[in-house]
């Protein structure tokens, strides 16, 4: 392309930034100018660009001047309401009147419990007409429904009454019972993932002054096991992660971050490829701005390949592909190309839109090239975050160190998280003791974009929690207590909610069921082994966790594992030394393992074993009845010739006359003249007694089996 023809184009990316609006906004806007562009990264000429200009000014121009009607509109329907500010100030002024100046002579507490109630009154006004919201989590009670409701407690306690449930004020009602209670007293329940989610955020965006600022992207290196994901990673930072990981394959969520062309910073998160770990690669894409495709050249597109590619998407995530492997003299790109197209993900090489990079990481090839498409990729989506505002990010995964106690891996996502901060990850609460870098470099301060280790977290969060940093730690606390209880209330309620039909249809069914105990180094692993096992389980056998965590094995998990009739199963942990003493007297059987395949096995062998056998009937043989004896004591004894096979004694047998069945049960005695025998062959006479059985009569066929079992396999 020559000097002339670069001033002559202009990409539609950076038209677009020109413009202020997305590349798709302005390839929609060309469209209806016929004016012809595929992706971001086509070029349309200066006359079009000024084409596209004058039409989206003209729109412009129309979008305000319906915007100026509407408000005139607004004006006139406009009411006159007191504010709920103007309330406040008049119940003070009456407070102040009636108390004579005894205000100032209460304490901090009444005068906190009292602003307390205001915030309460303010939250319960409804204006009339307007729908009535309540956000409530699992496990509310009644007393704190008819604080949200501004209703008395006895009003809630009755309309739970009328909907035959019998609670008491502090007794805790599920989703159900609660949307249910809200309807009839004229409610509509929006419920809340995690309690006190939305006051946090509140709190932590109140401060209206801070300025956003550009972050660096968040890239998810997704795709099949062993496609060489973790190796371009490392061709990418120079570093040697893979030789860290068992099996050389990666078993939980890296956060890396590094330095890509003049000082562009880039954070890569590296997830796991094996089946196992599906709640990871769903989580990474929860947390990522660009999701690169890893596809190996000398393979195909693969199960988790499709399962990256269907996250991304559900999270609206732009994918760049990102095909390894090039230096294998096996290497076919053309052909991982049309597989991507049979899955929707066409290459802009194929005339779609997606980018794609053939790169080595042996021989470092196309990698720079992958790089670039990244940075372009990003400042596209010009991502920004406030770095001013306390921080707010996710939980990757967590761990107990022996040394250092609990080390949270955190994502940073909008704020700045500085040493010393309180926080609320999860159910915990607490202060950022210290916190480190992916090279265990100790750091003062974390800005948005960026993964950190965070010690002084009381307990190990689950990976995927909410991480906030809060001003008040008092009310950090309170929101962590209270997440404590729901979630201990969420497992009292699963153990223990069962009716006696539930009961009875339990311990009649064949269902037999593996009682667990889980832990593992990082919480992440820990869920991806419970989601693993969960799928081995069918209608005959099951799997119940009793327990799952981060952690080693102690000795209060070998006590409940003998509570529960529990096996207990490490990964990537060791029992201490009391743990095994304590399992040797219990009999508890611990397993540790360091891949989780080999995990998955063993359960897999175990579940198999409980499985009930299949019976197969194996013939033995055939007898003739001609003659009957009656002896005293005994009963009826049958005269009979052996005419096929074998007969035992203690045998299965049944009885059959005119070819219908009419009795089926055990040989009781064999006998030949006056001898007992265990066993007879054909050819012999024999005297045969049949169990509990008389009814026995010349000509009557009696058959021999035995029922086989044969072990079965998930």
């Amino acid at each position: 392309m020559t000097e002339e023809n670069k001033v002559q184009k202009k990409r539609v990316y950076e038209l677009a930034r020109e413009l202020n609006i997305s590349s798709e906004a302005l390839l929609k806007v060309l469209g209806e100018l016929k004016i012809e562009a595929k992706s971001h990264m086509s070029t349309v000429r200066v006359e079009d660009a000024g084409r596209v200009i004058e039409q989206f000014e003209k729109q412009k121009a129309e979008a305000k001047t319906r915007a100026t009607k509407k408000r005139k509109r607004r004006r006139r329907k406009k009411k006159t309401v007191v504010s709920a500010e103007t309330v406040k100030n008049v119940k003070k002024i009456l407070a102040k009147m009636d108390s004579g100046g005894a205000k100032n002579r209460k304490s901090k507490k009444v005068r906190y419990r009292k602003e307390k109630q205001e915030r309460h009154e303010e939250q319960r006004t409804f204006d009339d007409g307007e729908e009535k919201i309540l956000k409530v989590t699992e496990f509310t009670s009644p007393a704190e429904l008819s604080q949200q409701m501004g209703q008395p407690v006895n009003g809630v306690i009755a309309a739970c009454m009328k909907l035959g449930v019998m609670a008491t004020a502090n007794q805790r009602l599920d989703v159900d019972t609660i949307s249910l209670v809200a309807e009839e007293l004229g409610f509509t329940v929006r419920e809340v993932s995690e309690y006190g989610a939305e006051a946090l955020e509140e709190a932590r965006v109140s401060d209206t002054d801070a300025v956003r600022e550009e972050r660096p992207p968040v890239v998810t290196i997704m795709g099949h096991v062993d496609h060489g994901k973790t190796a371009l990673l490392d061709r990418i930072r120079s570093a040697n992660v893979i030789a860290t990981e068992s099996g050389g394959i990666t078993q939980h969520i890296g956060a890396y971050v590094a330095t890509v062309g003049d000082d562009n910073q880039v954070t890569f998160i590296d997830t796991p490829g094996h089946a196992a770990f599906t709640a990871m690669r769903a989580r990474g894409a929860m947390v990522t701005d660009i999701v690169v495709l890893v596809v190996a050249s000398d393979s195909r597109v693969m199960p988790q390949t499709k399962e990256s590619i269907e996250h991304a998407r559900a999270a609206g995530i732009p994918i760049i592909v990102a095909i390894t492997k090039m230096d294998l003299a096996t290497a076919n790109p053309d052909f991982i190309k049309q597989d991507l197209a049979k899955n929707n993900v066409l290459v802009e090489e194929w005339s779609g839109n997606v980018q794609c990079a053939e790169v080595s990481a042996i021989t470092g090839e196309g990698v720079d090239e992958l790089l670039e498409m990244i940075l372009i990729q990003s400042e596209m989506l010009e991502l920004t975050a406030f770095p001013d505002r306390l921080a707010k990010g996710t939980v990757l995964e967590g761990r107990v160190d022996a040394r250092r106690g609990s080390i949270v891996n955190i994502l940073v996502q909008d704020g700045t998280l500085h040493e010393g901060d309180a926080f609320v990850a999860g159910q915990y609460s607490g202060r950022a003791r210290a916190l480190f870098d992916e090279n265990d470099v100790q750091i003062l301060e974390v800005p948005p974009g960026y993964p950190v280790q965070l010690l002084g977290s009381p307990g190990v969060p689950s990976a995927g929690d909410s991480f906030i940093a809060v001003e008040n730690e008092q009310e950090a606390r309170k929101v962590a207590l209270r997440r404590q209880m729901v979630a201990r209330e969420k497992l009292l309620h699963a153990r223990h909610r069962v009716s006696l039909e539930d009961f009875w249809a339990t311990t009649s069914s064949d269902e037999r069921v593996l009682n667990i105990i889980i832990k593992s180094d990082v919480s992440g692993s820990a869920e991806a082994i419970v989601d693993t096992l969960s799928k081995l389980q069918n209608d005959e056998v099951g799997i119940d966790v009793i327990l799952s965590g981060a952690g080693g094995i102690t000795e209060r998990d070998v006590d409940l594992a003998a509570a529960s009739n529990a096996v207990i199963l490490g990964f990537k942990v060791r029992p201490d030394l009391r743990a095994r003493e304590r399992a040797a007297e219990e009999g508890v059987e611990i397993s540790t393992y360091n891949v989780i395949y080999h995990l998955e096995d063993t359960v897999r062998k175990a579940l198999s074993g409980l499985l009930k056998p299949e019976e197969k009937e194996e013939f033995l043989g055939s007898v003739e009845v001609r003659d009957t004896f009656k002896v005293p004591k005994i009963g009826v004894i049958a005269g009979c010739y052996i005419v096929a096979g074998k007969i035992k004694r203690n045998a299965k047998a049944r009885l059959v006359r005119n070819g219908v069945v009419l009795w089926e049960g055990e040989i009781s005695s064999l006998k030949h003249h006056k001898d007992d025998k265990r066993e007879m062959s054909a050819g012999f006479e024999c005297g045969v007694g049949l169990y509990r059985y008389d009814d026995i009569k010349v000509g009557d066929t009696i058959e021999s089996f035995e029922i086989i079992k044969i072990a079965r396999e998930l």
